[in-house]
């Protein structure tokens, strides 16, 4: 979603909007993002609310994917949560923790917290979400920070996968839970084959969150911006 079809947490803008909307008439398209459900409906559901005939083409998966929300009788369903346990959660955030201390990676503004339970995935913000775009592009702009981090906690987050996003965080989801995984589950649930998808991402390295559908051989598209996005869209829409 961010960096995509919106910038980090701000709504579509008017003609992104109206062309997922006219992408939605022809594809079924699933969106996804480290951002829980409340945020969906923020930057993109609210402004798609006035057709409910499109909103079934449309799926939503929160939190690195582990969560699935489709329409259906007249509201939004979630159809799968794949929650931490108690202790889970626990250990992962003090994982975190140590490391941003023991690293030395605490910067001197945050604008509320860097680690953050969202229940079926624990977020590293290095700034937090509501920093400002701009300070968030610059923090770690080479994944430098975040891959430290990410070589640090390994060893003791070996059970899971840990994830780096394209702006200032790292996500820690359950070890299977990647987006090939996602594809997988979307070929289950829309009798979708892996042949018939095509996976849009903007940023692809080892460790990277966007590397796993290449594994399976899905058709990718890269775009740089939300300008590529766009007309990528118009590509779709008109074929």
């Amino acid at each position: 979603m961010d960096g995509t079809l919106a910038p980090s947490k701000w709504q579509m803008d008017p003609e992104m909007t109206d062309l997922f909307k006219k992408l939605l008439t022809k594809y079924k398209v699933a969106i996804i993002s480290g951002w829980d459900y409340v945020q969906f409906e923020k930057q993109v559901i609210s402004f798609l609310w006035d057709d409910e005939n499109i909103l079934k083409n449309l799926f939503i998966l929160p939190t690195c994917w582990t969560k699935l929300y489709k329409f259906e009788n007249k509201n939004w369903q979630k159809i799968y949560s794949l929650d931490f346990t108690l202790e889970e959660r626990q250990y992962i955030v003090k994982v975190l923790e140590d490391a941003i201390i023991d690293l030395d990676l605490k910067p001197e503004t945050i604008w509320w917290k860097q680690v953050e339970d969202r229940w079926t995935q624990i977020t590293f913000s290095a700034l937090w979400q509501e920093a400002p775009l701009e300070v968030k592009h610059t923090w770690d702009r080479d994944q430098e920070k975040r891959k430290r981090i990410r070589n640090y906690i390994l060893k003791d987050l070996q059970n899971f996968n840990i994830l780096i996003w394209w702006s200032s965080s790292i996500d820690i989801t359950k070890s299977w839970v990647d987006k090939a995984y996602w594809m997988k589950k979307l070929n289950e649930i829309l009798d979708i084959s892996l042949d018939e998808m095509i996976f849009v991402w903007d940023a692809i390295f080892p460790g990277g969150n966007d590397y796993p559908p290449l594994t399976i051989w899905v058709t990718s598209k890269k775009v740089e911006t939300i300008e590529d996005t766009k007309k990528y869209i118009k590509t779709l829409i008109t074929n």
